[in-house]
């Protein structure tokens, strides 16, 4: 499927119903751009697994320890780099 795209003067774009059906991008979804040669491919982030996130639980030193203030951050973090390791 091809279509065109309309920016807005806030450098936001409407995604057509059909992408995102087919996609699996819903509101509030985090979407992946990357340069390749003279355009953009766009891709969904995808939830992280299982195994992703018992390794982000065993390198926050496991199950029960209190959250930090930046907890939702250090979570993040660990995610990106537990899927750079992949």
């Amino acid at each position: 499927m091809i279509t065109t795209l309309t920016v807005t003067s806030k450098r936001q774009l409407v995604l057509p119903k059909e992408f995102c059906k087919r996609a699996g991008i819903a509101p509030g979804s985090q979407l992946r751009v990357a340069a390749v040669r003279d355009g953009l491919y766009l891709s969904p982030i995808p939830a992280p697994t299982e195994d992703e996130l018992r390794a982000v639980i065993r390198a926050a030193g496991g199950p029960t320890v209190r959250e930090p203030k930046d907890g939702a951050g250090k979570i993040k973090r660990a995610i990106q780099a537990v899927r750079r390791r992949a």
